[in-house]
């Protein structure tokens, strides 16, 4: 039986996914072997006592990537620049402009009060209003807008990241093939955004497939240009997955305020980039 127009385009947005996570995969084997030479030929630790120096002074770090026991995290650019940008943030941005990444996870124990969507999802009390108006508005303008995912528990994440994972080791991956490329599309122990309360997944009603093919719809379209003017940024942009370390996602929206999110749109930057502006 032939395959509909539909089929036709879930199946090769599946082969573009497969391909950009074979060239991750390739692109971090690739890293990782260069920073063994440079370290193999004293490039990196500069020798004697002044590798010893610098050593110490990354070793915030070192730490950090070795607990995420992935190379595809030594390959994301530090975002301590990023951490003093939110340190001097005051009022309601210390919430709004919270950065939740693979380097800056929620603490233990972090919660947050959220109200219920109508599906029966939740989102943080703070900002549902918001997101409700923004659907409100655009399925006004006959799209069919729908959030399929918003917020998540620390213990929910987890559980989702493993499923990912295991699904790669039975492909054939190594475990930590598994998990770098798992790492590129969901986020390891607290470190979702989900978690926050203030991200949401939406897609439309007659495309939920969380894939590239989305970006091409009309409701992902209005969102691009109108989602600031309700507060939330698209959080992982196209050409930013070295700074975000995630893959391209045109259907993961965050609340950060109205004025934050039309500075960050302006600027053309991702949260990262704009926290260290800050």
């Amino acid at each position: 039986m032939p395959l509909t127009p539909a089929q036709r385009r879930r199946r090769a947005a599946y082969r573009r996914r497969q391909l950009r996570r074979r060239r991750i995969t390739v692109a971090v084997l690739f890293a990782a072997l260069l920073l063994l030479i440079l370290w193999g030929s004293g490039l990196l630790t500069g020798g004697g006592k002044s590798g010893s120096s610098s050593a110490a002074q990354s070793g915030s770090e070192s730490e950090s990537q070795s607990q995420s026991s992935s190379s595809v995290f030594s390959q994301t650019p530090d975002s301590s620049s990023a951490a003093g940008g939110t340190a001097a943030l005051t009022g309601d941005d210390v919430w709004l402009l919270r950065l939740v990444n693979h380097t800056h996870p929620l603490p233990e124990g972090f919660a947050v009060e959220t109200a219920t969507l109508p599906n029966g999802l939740e989102f943080d009390a703070r900002a549902i209003g918001q997101l409700e108006q923004m659907l409100a508005d655009g399925n006004a303008t006959g799209l069919q807008l729908m959030v399929c995912s918003a917020y998540r528990s620390v213990e929910r994440q987890d559980e989702l990241f493993d499923e990912m994972m295991q699904d790669y080791i039975s492909q054939g991956y190594s475990e930590q093939e598994a998990y770098d490329i798992t790492a590129t599309i969901r986020t390891p122990h607290g470190c979702s955004e989900h978690s926050t309360g203030l991200a949401a997944d939406i897609v439309a009603v007659d495309y939920q497939m969380l894939d590239d093919g989305y970006g091409e719809t009309d409701e992902a379209k209005w969102l691009l240009e109108h989602a600031a003017d309700y507060g939330f940024i698209l959080r992982y942009p196209k050409d930013k997955e070295s700074v975000t370390g995630i893959i391209w996602e045109p259907w993961h929206y965050r609340y950060v305020g109205v004025e934050n999110a039309q500075k960050i749109k302006a600027s053309g930057l991702c949260l990262e980039e704009y926290l260290e502006t800050l």
